[in-house]
């Protein structure tokens, strides 16, 4: 299963999101080089941005929420996943009428923080 996958079959069994297809089209993906290549660091600076929803330390991978927004209001869901020292990011964010390209600033947001 992929990342985008795992993130947004999470988002639906805790009722964030509704139809898996339609929900697809919101998300983005990016990869990063981390400073240090283990779980302790990501959560350890994932801790402040949000809350960790899922912590999987078999699979090395975080689910977490991200406050984002023009004043932190609104609140995007990012998976991040290690493979030793990179990292793939998947960001879901709802879009309302004004697009504040959530995604992209969440994607940028973790790769600050990590790398």
């Amino acid at each position: 299963m992929g990342s985008t996958q795992l993130l947004l079959k999470f988002l639906k069994s805790k009722r964030i999101i509704n139809d898996l297809t339609s929900a697809e089209k919101e998300t983005g993906t990016g990869n990063i080089t981390l400073k240090k290549g283990t779980d302790l660091f990501i959560r350890d600076n994932i801790t402040g941005m949000g809350t960790i929803l899922k912590e999987d330390l078999e699979n090395h991978y975080y689910i977490t929420s991200v406050k984002n927004g023009m004043f932190g209001n609104s609140l995007t869901y990012a998976l991040i996943e290690r493979h030793d020292s990179s990292a793939k990011i998947v960001a879901y964010a709802h879009e309302g009428l004004i697009k504040q390209n959530l995604v992209s600033k969440t994607i940028d947001k973790i790769t600050k923080a990590l790398s």
